[in-house]
C-alpha cells in the first residue's frame, strides 16, 4: 500500500477557500503561514493568541465574549489556528468594538471592515467537523462532534444540592447578595465604589469540586440574578441578558480566581451604571430615553440630528424642540456628553491612545475631540489621563 504525504500548507488554503475562514500554522509558537480570502493587516486572533496556544488537547475550541469562536488542532510543535468563526455577522457597531480593542485607527479600519465582512457565517458544528478532518491527517484520531461539549448553555456542571455548607456562611453570602443587588437596583455608584474598596468575597452553596468551577458557576448565578435586578429597575429586557450573556462568556473565559474577582466588578459596575443612566431619566419623556439608547447603539458613528428623527420617526425640528424643552440643553450637546463620558473610561487605559478614542467615537479629528472634551470636562484628555 502506497505511503500518504500531505502538504500542510496545501491542505490548510484549500480549507479556507471552502470554508471562508482565516487559517493560520504556527510552528514553535512562531507565526509561520497565515491564509485568508481578503488581506488584512491585523488579525483578531492576536487578542486571544497566548490562550489559543496554550490549550493542551489536539483538538479544542475557544469562545470569545462576542460568541466568536476559533478552532485550535495541535500536532508535537504545529498548532493550526481557525477562525473567527461566527454563526451570524458582527454588526457595525461591533466591528467598530473589535477595531477599537486591537488599535486599529480610522486609517486602516476600512480594510479590517472589509476582512471581517468576508468571513461566512458558518455554525461551530460545521468548523468543529473541518477541525475533525484536519486533526486525523495530523495525528491520525478519528473524531466526531460527539466527542466535544459545546458550550450552549453557560451552566454545564451538575449543582449538587446535597453538600454541605455552613449556615453562617450562607447567611453571611445572602446578606451579601443583598447589598450588591440593592446597590444595582439604585444605581447608587458611589455607594459600589465605596463597597469595593473593602468587598467581602461572595460566598454561595458549593457548587462544584473544582475552586475555579466553582467561583465561575457563582460568578454566572449572580449575574442572572442582577440582571434581572436590573430588569426591574426598568433596564429592556433583551439589553439585561445580552450584558449578562457577555460577561458570563468572558467569566467562561477566566484562568484565575484574581481574574474572576476583577469581572465581578465590572459586570457590576457596567449595570450600576446603565441604572444609574436611566434614574437620571426617569422624569423625561419617553422620546429621551430613546435618544439615550440610540446614541450608545452608534457610539462610534458621528450621529446627527437628522439620523435620530428619522429613526424615531419624528422630524428633525420636534425631536430638537421637545428634546431641549424636556433636558434643558440641545440634543447636540447631549451627544457629546454621552460620547466624553464614554471617553473618560476608555482614557483609563493607557495602551489606548487619543487618536484611537477620538476615532472610536465617531469624531472628524483627534483636535475636534479635544475641543469638545475640554469644553465639558474643563482640562484636555491628556491632561484628564494625568490626572487621573
Amino acid at each position: 500500500m502506497k505511503t500518504l504525504t500531505f502538504d500542510l500548507e496545501y491542505l490548510c488554503s484549500k480549507m479556507t477557500d471552502m470554508s471562508g475562514l482565516p487559517i493560520r500554522i504556527y510552528e514553535n509558537s512562531q507565526l509561520k503561514r497565515r491564509f485568508s480570502v481578503v488581506d488584512f493587516l491585523v488579525d483578531p486572533a492576536d487578542l486571544y493568541i497566548d490562550v489559543l496556544l496554550k490549550k493542551e488537547e489536539n483538538v479544542s475550541y475557544f469562545l470569545t465574549e462576542r460568541y466568536e469562536y476559533y478552532g485550535i488542532i495541535k500536532s508535537n510543535e504545529i498548532v493550526i489556528v481557525i477562525g473567527p468563526g461566527r454563526e451570524n455577522p458582527l454588526d457595525n457597531q461591533q466591528i467598530k468594538d473589535l477595531a477599537f480593542q486591537l488599535n486599529i485607527t480610522n486609517k486602516d479600519y476600512g480594510n479590517f471592515s472589509d476582512f471581517i465582512l468576508s468571513i461566512v457565517p458558518m455554525p461551530l458544528e460545521s468548523m468543529i467537523q473541518m477541525m475533525c478532518t484536519i486533526n486525523h491527517i495530523l495525528n491520525g484520531d478519528k473524531l466526531s462532534i460527539s466527542d466535544f461539549h459545546l458550550k450552549e448553555s453557560p451552566i454545564s456542571e451538575r449543582i449538587d444540592y446535597h453538600q454541605d455548607s455552613s449556615s453562617a456562611d450562607a447567611y453571611k453570602g445572602y446578606n451579601i447578595e443583598k447589598q450588591i443587588l440593592e446597590i444595582v437596583k439604585t444605581g447608587d455608584l458611589q455607594t459600589l465604589e465605596k463597597w469595593a474598596k473593602q468587598a467581602p468575597t461572595l460566598r454561595s452553596g458549593k457548587l462544584s469540586d473544582n475552586l475555579l468551577r466553582h467561583r465561575k458557576n457563582t460568578f454566572i448565578v449572580t449575574t442572572t440574578l442582577i440582571a434581572r435586578a436590573a430588569i426591574e429597575s426598568g433596564i429592556k429586557v433583551d439589553e439585561s441578558f445580552k450584558l449578562s450573556d457577555l460577561f458570563i462568556q468572558k467569566c467562561e473565559n477566566c484562568n484565575n480566581l484574581d481574574d474572576i474577582n476583577y469581572l465581578f466588578y465590572e459586570m457590576t459596575f457596567a449595570y450600576t451604571k446603565e441604572i444609574d443612566n436611566l434614574i437620571k431619566l426617569t422624569t423625561e419623556a419617553k422620546i429621551s430615553k430613546d435618544v439615550y439608547f440610540y446614541i450608545i447603539k452608534n457610539i462610534s458613528e458621528p450621529i446627527k440630528t437628522e439620523e435620530i428623527a428619522k429613526a424615531l420617526y419624528v422630524s428633525r425640528s420636534y425631536l430638537s424642540t421637545i428634546f431641549k424643552k424636556e433636558t434643558g440643553i440641545s440634543l447636540n450637546n447631549y451627544i457629546h456628553r454621552i460620547k466624553i463620558d464614554k471617553s473618560k473610561e476608555l482614557l483609563l487605559d493607557n495602551s489606548k491612545s487619543i487618536t484611537l478614542i477620538s476615532d472610536y467615537l465617531g469624531y472628524s479629528s483627534s483636535s475636534h475631540f479635544n475641543r469638545v472634551f475640554k469644553q465639558i470636562i474643563g482640562v484636555t484628555p491628556t491632561e484628564y489621563r494625568k490626572k487621573i
